[in-house]
């Protein structure tokens, strides 16, 4: 059997353009995944703040959807098919679903999420709905994790 050693000689002949070649383009794309990483970690987080830009006009367009006078009266009202309760519906998934995007994005860690927003103060003004959905069991889609941020606020 033959077996192909390298003598030293052989060794030190290896081109040091080749290595350094080498480690330039290990930089280079450790570098662009890093850049890559923040430009996506800074498009979520634009998206999510535009979501809540566009949840917050919807508040503005309908105060009522935010005033804890009429969110009370959710449990009495809710079959009764009026335009504003079946608003309030919507406006409820689309604030629970916004909270489930937010608490992904930091990994549910509390902290980061409430220096983004104040999520109790949201979860307490719509408890209501959340308690009492129109369809039963219509949060048991929701990740486990939120369910837990949520019962947390509420009990």
């Amino acid at each position: 059997m033959n077996f192909l050693i390298l003598s030293a000689e052989a060794k030190s002949a290896i081109d040091p353009t080749v290595t350094a070649a080498a480690i330039a383009t290990l930089i280079s794309s450790a570098v662009a995944s890093t850049v890559a990483l923040k430009i996506n970690s800074y498009n979520s987080l634009k998206s999510l703040n535009d979501q809540l830009d566009a949840i917050l006009k919807i508040a503005i367009q309908y105060p009522y959807l935010e005033n804890p006078n009429f969110c009370s009266t959710w449990n009495e009202n809710k079959n009764l098919d009026k335009d504003e309760y079946l608003r309030y519906e919507m406006y409820c998934s689309l604030i629970f679903n916004y909270l489930e995007r937010l608490c992904k994005y930091y990994n549910f860690n509390e902290k980061k999420i409430n220096n983004h927003l104040n999520i109790e103060g949201w979860i307490m003004v719509h408890k209501d709905c959340w308690n009492n959905p129109t369809i039963p069991n219509e949060n048991d889609g929701y990740d486990e994790r939120l369910k837990k941020i949520i019962e947390k606020f509420i009990n």
